[in-house]
């Protein structure tokens, strides 16, 4: 049997996870703690317990999508860092491929994408909980170290510039598959731009 603690724990992420999908689907303003309660299917009030104001309430959602966010991010880095040493270079078709990969797996997370976009434009007023989901996060920078190593196993430029450039790229491409539903190619977008910054980057670069 759960502990008393465990089984908060396990409502407080159902609660979470309820309301990601209410945002994803009608969007902030559909969020009530009596609509979150309904679509967790737990009794009246629970969600109140728990998240007694709507700010607090927003701040279990973005805690739970960044905790997510971070997660994934420690993973991708934790699994290149542990094959780089030694590994020949990336050409610029593999490293479009990786983060193609990376696009096509945060996309079929389509309600926390849909969530996490929706949330950075209704907390621009609360600063502390939109940094969490934008360049202030700890993801953030844990995305910028993998872009870095990842551009420099490419022979690419990993300076600051390029490393945001890549970023907000690689955002806008998964905000395109999941917001719009474009059915062009990441890839393609991907190789185009590495290509264009390889044309001052070293000439052992790999096309």
């Amino acid at each position: 049997m759960p502990t008393r603690a465990t089984s908060g724990q396990d409502r407080r992420e159902l609660i979470a996870n309820s309301a990601i999908r209410i945002i994803a689907r009608d969007g902030l303003r559909a969020l009530t703690h009596r609509g979150v309660d309904k679509a967790a299917g737990i009794p009246q009030g629970a969600t109140s317990h728990h998240a007694r104001t709507r700010l607090a309430l927003l701040e279990l959602i973005v805690n739970t999508l960044a905790e997510r966010a971070i997660a994934d991010a420690k993973q991708a880095a934790a699994s290149l860092n542990a094959t780089s040493q030694g590994e020949r270079q990336l050409s610029i078709a593999e490293l479009a491929g990786v983060i193609t990969a990376l696009v096509e797996t945060l996309a079929d997370r389509r309600d926390d994408m849909r969530a996490r976009y929706a949330l950075i434009l209704e907390l621009d007023d609360v600063p502390l909980l939109r940094g969490k989901l934008t360049t202030q996060s700890e993801v953030h920078a844990i995305t910028r170290e993998v872009t870095a190593l990842l551009l420099a196993r490419a022979g690419l430029s990993d300076s600051d510039e390029r490393v945001e450039e890549l970023i907000s790229l690689t955002d806008s491409l998964v905000f395109q598959r999941t917001i719009i539903q474009e059915t062009i190619s990441p890839e393609s977008i991907l190789t185009a731009y590495l290509r264009g910054i390889a044309l001052s980057a070293s000439p052992t670069v790999e096309m």
